[in-house]
């Protein structure tokens, strides 16, 4: 990892936070820090320790924060029930503050027989959908967009950057990642209510909000798309309620364990990259992970964080360790290995023609396919070495 990014992420260690190693980078690299950052969302959390280079994005932050909160005001009179997810709605629980979060999107979960009439509410609401993803396995429709000439202008704080809205269906996708969560729909009965922007909205409970965000980071690693604030959110969260023995009992009584391991694997994440403290609980789950998921942390925990600066899918050989049946490791390797459809660029982002934004998105992703496709070959063997030795096979 450059240097750069890695003074970065060395500042926001809960342990040992190495905050020098940023704030003595010379003028060029502390930019190229803060660019990294704002890519990965992590520009806010360090206005403690660069509060000149941070104070304009957190100004334009807190503008975008109140269109959130206006947005979650008129969400709530949507007509049948449905969960606010993720966002400002877990940064009490998650310990981190609003003003602290960049402000994206909005993420809501329906029922699935209800979901298509939000959609075509919204869309009567001068919203529109992203085109062209309507076929991609994801867990929610495709997003939507207000209605606005505004085009992408590098600026990930623009207050003008419209909010987008993604409606999910599902909590975790067993057909697209083979991948059993027992329980996960049980998430919609246990819900409860909030005041979020000033208006009462109906969120997970504690122990689900925090099951939803590690298998929320999970699918994001074994998809090669991590964002390294929702490591840092977890590890925050992890953090934070390491003494808490009541919510660590209450968490194990409702996820069964399979559901328990999925998350364990996000926790052991965290605590690689951040040095969190993890309680009894959480630290007895990631203990109990299979032979070939303590190889995968042991040698590759660091690849999510490096994809940015080099192409790897060496995630897949840790959705391989999770799985079991040969069937289902058949499948998720050729879907890893040789994707079959690539979504389209989002229309918020353009900033040229439509085609001349897709040619130069979708070459830069057959570059990444194919460096990361020659790589794997080599990361794969480096795994079962590893598995090997650490199971004392010669």
């Amino acid at each position: 990892m450059p240097a750069p990014a890695a003074a970065a992420l060395a500042a926001l260690h809960f342990r040992e936070p190495e905050t020098a190693r940023l704030t003595d980078l010379d003028g060029h690299d502390r930019r190229e820090a803060l660019s990294y950052c704002d890519a990965q969302g992590l520009t806010l959390l360090l206005r403690g320790v660069l509060p000149e280079e941070t104070e304009e994005a957190a100004r334009k932050n807190c503008l975008r924060l109140r269109v959130a909160e206006e947005t979650y005001r008129r969400l709530a009179s949507l007509s049948g029930e449905f969960v606010a997810l993720k966002g400002i709605t877990q940064c009490e629980l998650f310990g981190i503050r609003p003003v602290d979060r960049t402000q994206y999107d909005i993420d809501l979960y329906f029922p699935r027989d209800t979901v298509e009439a939000a959609r075509d509410v919204l869309l009567a609401q001068n919203y529109e959908s992203i085109a062209g993803m309507e076929n991609f396995p994801t867990d929610h429709l495709p997003g939507l967009f207000p209605r606005t000439p505004w085009r992408w202008r590098g600026d990930y704080f623009d207050p003008e950057m419209p909010l987008a809205i993604e409606l999910h269906f599902q909590f975790w996708n067993v057909p697209l990642d083979r991948l059993e969560a027992p329980g996960v729909d049980e998430f919609w009965t246990r819900r409860l209510r909030r005041t979020i922007g000033g208006v009462e909205i109906a969120v997970l409970c504690p122990q689900d909000a925090v099951g939803y965000a590690a298998l929320h980071l999970l699918k994001h690693v074994l998809h090669g798309s991590t964002r390294v604030f929702h490591v840092y959110e977890l590890a925050s969260f992890l953090d934070g309620h390491s003494a808490d023995d009541e919510f660590w009992a209450e968490w194990k009584r409702l996820h069964a364990p399979p559901l328990r391991r999925l998350q364990a694997v996000t926790f052991a994440l965290a605590e690689a990259w951040f040095g969190c403290a993890l309680a009894p609980t959480a630290r007895a789950e990631t203990e109990r992970l299979p032979a070939g998921t303590h190889a995968w942390l042991a040698e590759f925990a660091a690849s999510p964080a490096v994809q940015p600066f080099q192409p790897n899918k060496d995630e897949l050989w840790l959705h391989l360790s999770l799985l079991e049946r040969r069937r289902d490791k058949l499948s998720v390797a050729r879907r890893r290995l040789l994707p079959g459809n690539l979504p389209p660029p989002s229309r918020a982002t353009e900033s040229q023609s439509g085609r001349a934004v897709y040619a130069s998105w979708f070459a830069s992703r057959m570059r990444h396919h194919v460096i990361s496709l020659a790589k794997a070959i080599s990361s794969g063997w480096r795994w079962r070495r590893r598995v090997r030795r650490e199971n004392g096979i010669s």
